[in-house]
């Protein structure tokens, strides 16, 4: 009996290893990612676990939604792997991103177990990445990208979502609970090996983003703008806006230079001469 509840609860278990390849992810920078592959590991087994022997009280939705969204988190985390392997740039990469994120959606919601959930993604992804690479072939006049990459990332990820695929598709009639199991295994190292080893876009070094839980809830300022403006001393400010004059100003020399001023010439007096003759000489009557 014992053994019956622990191959029931397996395919349950088995889906907790997309948390590693969340932590992977978010290690790496690619924090978009991380969020997909734990959405995934989060529906996938509550999903399994409905399914189990007294875990039903985990169903808090209904099994249908459940279902959808298990399938979707898969879809979802194949297509953003391959897109963040293709290295687009901006606005490519968001555009293309939330491309799949739409078209995926709709195709699962017309079928959940058709071939089209999986090959749909994982064909337009490699179409684009297929030609966005030989544009850089043909510009570089030589091969894009390294060697390494082909050798250590994509040969290796796509054995492992191959065979994934094949026990999907093909081998869950000889046993469930194990076949499916190690379906999620494949699928998770699939995601680690094809995931590149850094995003440029997350930053390096004091710049570099960091996930938690202030940072999805936007508490935090952006990179290289709260510890980096602390650590560089501030320059003093040539010229102040709201300034008190310390100098009184009735107090300025008169040496300013200033426009001349016409001053009348002083009459004087005559000696000698009357008063009639003084209203005369100054036009007065």
């Amino acid at each position: 009996m014992g053994a019956f509840i622990a191959k029931m609860l397996l395919p349950t278990v088995s889906s907790l290893v997309f948390l590693p390849t969340a932590s992977v992810a978010a290690k790496r920078g690619f924090h978009m990612e991380a969020m997909v592959y734990f959405f995934t590991m989060f529906f996938t087994a509550i999903y399994h676990a409905c399914d189990g022997p007294g875990l039903s009280i985990l169903c808090f939705m209904r099994y249908n939604i459940l279902e959808y969204f298990s399938v979707y988190g898969t879809a979802l985390s194949m297509w953003v792997t391959l897109i963040a392997l293709g290295d687009f740039d901006e606005p490519q990469r968001s555009s293309i991103t939330m491309f799949g994120v739409l078209t995926i959606a709709v195709r699962i919601y017309q079928d959940c177990w058709g071939y089209g959930i999986y090959s749909g993604p994982i064909g337009s992804a490699v179409f684009i990445i297929t030609v966005k690479w030989l544009q850089k072939m043909k510009q570089l006049k030589a091969v894009y990208p390294e060697k390494t990459v082909y050798t250590q990332q994509v040969g290796p990820g796509c054995c492992f979502g191959a065979l994934a695929l094949m026990l999907r598709f093909y081998f869950e009639e000889w046993d469930y609970a194990y076949v499916h199991s190690f379906y999620h295994l494949s699928l998770a190292v699939s995601f680690i090996l094809l995931l590149p080893k850094k995003n440029r876009y997350a930053g390096t070094g004091q710049n570099a983003a960091k996930l938690s839980c202030f940072t999805l809830c936007c508490c935090t300022m952006s990179p290289a703008t709260s510890k980096d403006n602390t650590d560089k001393p501030k320059k003093k400010s040539s010229q102040k806006v709201w300034t008190i004059p310390t100098k009184k100003l009735w107090k300025q020399a008169c040496s300013t230079p200033t426009l001349p001023l016409h001053n009348p010439p002083t009459s004087t007096p005559i000696k000698g001469t009357s008063i009639s003759k003084l209203k005369e000489m100054n036009g007065w009557k």
